[in-house]
């Protein structure tokens, strides 16, 4: 192994254990909205405002980051790992004293929408068609009067 790899392994254990310890010993503090204090969000899977931004804004980054030149992983790595450091501050800022910049906790219904969202871009990425790969197996065509979605099994 060569030393970058091995430093950047090492960094990559600190700041996980650092991370860990941090949030494991919030969780002895409660539910009380101070900040830096780890907080959940009690919450449903109905499609409120919130959960239908989480989903849309999701799709959008997706799309921002393909058409800005990421690769389809990259785009969903990010856009998930954006999700989760939204839902991190939500955790320990709370909105009843920092408002907008705050949340309420961290909810992992937000995290289903986020991963709803930027799914469905990506299942409507892979299944547009793209007239310069004819060997897809499924694509979408979209005509002045109908929309045309095929599917070919082998």
């Amino acid at each position: 192994m060569k030393f970058k790899t091995i430093a950047e392994w090492l960094l990559i254990i600190i700041m996980t254990f650092a991370v860990c310890q941090f949030v494991l010993s919030s969780f002895a503090y409660g539910q009380e909205p101070e900040l830096g204090k780890w907080r959940w969000a009690e919450d449903t899977l109905q499609p409120t405002e919130d959960k239908q931004v989480h989903g849309v804004g999701s799709f959008g980054l997706y799309y921002l980051f393909t058409s800005k030149g990421m690769t389809s992983t990259q785009a969903i790595k990010t856009t998930i790992g954006l999700g989760l450091l939204k839902e991190g501050i939500d955790a320990f800022v709370p909105w009843e004293t920092y408002g907008s910049y705050g949340g309420d906790g961290f909810s992992k219904n937000d995290v289903v929408y986020n991963a709803i969202g930027v799914g469905s871009a990506y299942l409507i990425d892979r299944l547009w068609e793209n007239k310069g790969d004819e060997n897809k197996s499924a694509y979408i065509e979209i005509y002045p009067r109908h929309v045309r979605f095929s599917i070919y099994l082998d």
